[in-house]
């Protein structure tokens, strides 16, 4: 059997793409309004972000990939009809989907026809609940989680992470599939094993502000376990980072190496009865990308994995500051019922040192060269840092913002830096 082709999407408006004749042409969909910028098809596999929305109701926030039968609908004019395909695969929203799964087919069709401004429209009502019952009534089971929706950010604090945690591992050991390279089964057992060994690290907004500074000046990296925290870990920034709007990210030992993931979250402006599924379902978070590295695995500076790798260099080269969370009352009873020890959560904050800085650099005033009559600063950047047996392996050290030139000496205040604080916050705890 020949394998469907892969759902391609536009790369600079992240929107899915129809196909036209064989072999196919790319072309937007026609209702989509664009700036008249030609289709660049990639994908969507290569995609962190596509703009989907719910082939129900038009909500763009869709949750889940339902397949049933192709439906196919005929548009008849004067001189000649329309044939439009809608497809055997179709987003829902997660309140789409709740209707669903409680048999109120007649919800989906309400919740449609007032998004499409027809409630005055009877036989506007009529066609769409055709099209619905058509796709619907020839539905096979299963669900696939849509991982590449951009859904506002959920903050998720500190003593959330276990719950967060265990959602995650219940979701990875479900029924419900994931696309692409986290679909095999072995692989989600591997990644839920891990959860449960997890160490669980909350990074607090300065060290995220570092970290997400740190990252845009990353160089390769070779991965080895030194570099980690924990054998498995666990870790969610204090809010997104990168462009790339990353909110948290696993690492899982295997036989051969780890599995790192990216997650972002979901959720953001559900209530009540959706909201409640998707968190028991699904929980907090949604993978965006993986990827198995081994041992001595040269990982690029601008891989989607960077901003991990570079949060893992802080921690381990002492630039953080690591305490443990009070973990919510409710969780630790939870987790005494099933005879399992109480969860430590670590958080990371910027330490007393924020990083590393050369002593020679602080002050330059006995450096050789031409004499200097004012400091300047020079910004915060990574220096591979000599370690292991012989000091004959290399690993990037961040090196702090200083400044340089003789003491006492006036400040150029024509260099911008960026300094962070080494302050605790109030509350880093809060929801």
């Amino acid at each position: 059997m020949t394998a469907a082709p892969e759902e391609m999407a536009c790369q600079i408006c992240l929107s899915p793409l129809n196909t036209l004749g064989t072999p196919p042409t790319y072309v937007h969909p026609i209702q989509l309004a664009t700036d008249g910028h030609e289709p660049v098809p990639v994908p969507v596999s290569q995609l962190d972000t596509v703009r989907l929305t719910c082939d129900f109701c038009g909500d763009p926030y869709p949750t889940w990939t339902l397949l049933g039968g192709e439906v196919h609908a005929v548009a008849v004019g004067a001189t000649a009809g329309l044939v439009q395909n809608f497809g055997e695969a179709w987003a829902a929203c997660a309140v789409c989907q709740t209707y669903i799964d409680d048999g109120r087919n007649d919800k989906v069709v309400d919740r449609a026809v007032r998004a499409l401004g027809f409630g005055h429209h009877p036989q506007a009502r009529e066609r769409i609940e055709q099209l619905h019952r058509a796709f619907l009534n020839t539905r096979v089971p299963g669900r696939t989680l849509i991982t590449t929706t951009a859904w506002p950010t959920t903050a998720i604090g500190a003593r959330e992470l276990p719950k967060v945690r265990d959602r995650l591992g219940g979701f990875y050991r479900g029924s419900d599939e994931l696309p692409f390279a986290l679909a095999a089964t072995d692989v989600r057992q591997q990644i839920a094993a891990g959860l449960d060994r997890a160490g669980l690290f909350w990074i607090d907004g300065d060290f995220t502000d570092l970290a997400e500074y740190a990252v845009e000046k990353l160089p390769d990296v070779t991965i080895s376990r030194d570099l980690m925290p924990s054998t498995d870990g666990l870790l969610v920034w204090s809010r997104p980072v990168t462009r790339r709007q990353i909110a948290a990210a696993s690492w899982t030992s295997t036989s051969d190496g780890w599995q790192l993931v990216n997650y972002r979250t979901l959720g953001r402006g559900l209530d009540g009865t959706p909201l409640q599924r998707l968190r028991e379902q699904v929980g907090w978070l949604a993978s965006m990308s993986t990827v198995q590295v081994h041992d001595q695995h040269v990982l690029p500076g601008d891989h989607p994995a960077a901003a991990l790798v570079a949060t893992w260099l802080l921690i381990t080269q002492q630039a953080a500051e690591v305490t443990t969370a009070e973990v919510d009352k409710v969780i630790r009873k939870s987790y005494a019922r099933t005879n399992r020890a109480a969860p430590e959560v670590r958080i990371a904050r910027i330490g007393a040192n924020g990083g590393t800085t050369p002593p020679s650099a602080r002050s330059a005033s006995g450096d050789p060269g031409p004499s200097q009559t004012s400091r300047f600063w020079v910004s915060g950047h990574w220096r591979n840092q000599p370690y292991g047996p012989g000091r004959a392996l290399r690993r990037p050290v961040y090196i702090n913002p200083f400044l340089r030139g003789p003491d006492g000496a006036p400040i150029k205040l024509s260099t911008t830096v960026r300094m962070l604080s080494s302050h605790k916050p109030k509350s880093e705890d809060h929801d």
